[in-house]
């Protein structure tokens, strides 16, 4: 009880024909569907690359704006540093006047004090005369 089964070959021809067929449809789709990718992909690059770009641009800016704004508080800071030196210099060339004159007046107070010894000593010990 065999069961012959007979199957011609151009069917088989068909049918494998059929299958080469839809592999090559496959094949064709993919192919589409890569090279959409592909494009997109050069799109995507396209735009990350226009975002750097302004991104750059922008810290860039930042960045000048940054330098700018140091280069004027430092400068502000010097102009008053310099004020401040002068108002100093001129306080302390005050301060050494009145000292030259608190001296002046010490030595002469020191000296009339030493003349005065003298005269009392000289009055007591009688090298003096009476007027």
């Amino acid at each position: 009880m065999s069961i012959t089964v007979e199957v011609e070959l151009k069917d088989f021809l068909i049918q494998i024909n059929q299958k080469l067929d839809n592999l090559q449809k496959d094949v064709t789709d993919i192919k589409i569907e890569l090279s959409e990718v592909k494009g997109e992909i050069k799109r995507l690059e396209g735009k990350i690359d226009g975002v750097e770009k302004r991104l750059e641009e922008k810290i860039d800016g930042v960045e000048k704006r940054l330098e700018e704004k140091i280069d004027g508080v430092e400068k502000r800071l010097e102009e008053k540093i310099d004020g401040i030196e002068k108002r100093l210099e001129g306080k302390n060339d005050g301060v050494e006047k009145r000292l030259e004159n608190q001296e002046f007046v010490s030595r002469g107070i020191l000296v009339a004090l030493i003349v005065t010894i003298l005269g009392g000593l000289a009055k007591l010990f009688g090298l003096v005369g009476s007027p």
